[in-house]
């Protein structure tokens, strides 16, 4: 078995200060620079409006990537509004209209996880548009590893059936994904399992470059740039105004040469739940990203979109500024409780204690 275990001790990132007044217990900073308050944040995503998304080199890679991606959701999620004061997925005609209106801005990559339609509607708008050369492609084996021999078996079979969803020969990047409550009675999956099977995909050409990441507690993150960094090529996890400890962890990862990709920018919409999107909160999601890309170590920030006028707005980030009062909604935002139980794996494991 293939250990790939790197000897460099993983030392802990550089110290981050937290939100003033302890945010999420009631008290609320004042000033446009609580929300910014130790995060990385020298230089702003973009100052041009030129209507162009930016893009960054996603760690050592050669692939140029936009700055904000599709996330998988956008596809798999009944969030958009179906006429009858309920919601629905988008068709695949809306997904070929919108891709290619976002292609036109710069952008190219596509996140993809646990639901098939998350492959097989963007892989059909790509196939439509005959853009597929243009685009980033990342699949998520997701919440499949062990850290047992057979997790060979689940990435081989998973990568076959997404690359027939997706209706490619090559699937850019691939992430091993888990859960918190798998990874540590597996030792971190033990990903040499893993590992094993993604070499062999390489040698297929089946997959380029490779990363994990997802649905874990930081401190995993931790060992696992001790055990497994230098084998991959990213990583990813949560990173919001809400969920921050990622500032601890992003450091680490880029220490031992690791790209990063960012998600869940909005909670999965708990962090947009009772504000007036339509009208005097229209600005809100574009912050919220603009938000993520305003740290230096961030690749790419994945989000939701789930219409044509979402996705406009949300990819403006890349080159939008956040206004003083912008900030201060953000603080407000991020200062709200979150129902008990809501996303827990990012109450517990991703905010300042």
């Amino acid at each position: 078995m293939n250990e790939h275990v790197s000897s460099r001790e993983t030392k802990a990132a550089s110290t981050r200060r937290r939100f003033l007044g302890q945010l999420g217990q009631g008290a609320v900073a004042g000033g446009a620079a609580g929300i910014l308050h130790g995060a990385d944040c020298s230089t702003a995503a973009g100052a041009s409006s030129d209507g162009r998304v930016k893009r960054r080199r996603l760690g050592t890679t050669n692939l140029e990537v936009s700055e904000v991606g599709f996330g998988g959701h956008s596809w798999s999620y009944k969030r958009t509004p179906d006429g009858s004061g309920g919601y629905r997925k988008l068709t695949i005609d809306e997904a070929v209209e919108m891709i290619d209106a976002a292609m036109d801005m710069g952008v190219n990559f596509f996140d993809s996880c646990t639901p098939l339609d998350e492959c097989t509607v963007p892989g059909e708008a790509l196939k439509r548009l005959k853009r597929r050369d243009e685009a980033v492609i990342s699949v998520r084996p997701s919440h499949k590893m062990k850290g047992v021999e057979n997790d060979k078996k689940e990435v081989y079979k998973w990568t076959e059936e997404r690359l027939k969803a997706w209706q490619i020969d090559h699937i850019d990047l691939l992430l091993l994904s888990n859960v918190a409550e798998v990874t540590p009675q597996s030792g971190y999956w033990d990903m040499s399992y893993s590992i094993e099977a993604l070499d062999k995909l390489k040698q297929q050409g089946k997959i380029r470059y490779t990363g994990f990441g997802s649905h874990f507690t930081p401190k995993w993150f931790f060992v696992a740039f001790h055990k497994f960094g230098k084998y991959f090529d990213c990583c990813s996890m949560p990173y919001n105004v809400r969920h921050r400890v990622a500032e601890k962890v992003m450091p680490a990862a880029r220490k031992v040469g690791l790209g990063v990709v960012t998600i869940k920018p909005f909670a999965r919409g708990s962090l947009l739940k009772g504000r007036d999107l339509e009208g005097a909160d229209a600005d809100v999601p574009r912050d919220m990203v603009a938000f993520v890309l305003k740290n230096k170590a961030v690749d790419v920030c994945l989000c939701g979109v789930h219409s044509m006028a979402q996705m406009k707005t949300d990819f403006s980030a890349s080159w939008a500024q956040i206004s003083q009062s912008g900030y201060q909604r953000l603080e407000q935002i991020a200062a709200t409780p979150v129902p008990h139980g809501e996303h827990c794996w990012l109450e517990e494991g991703w905010r300042y204690a």
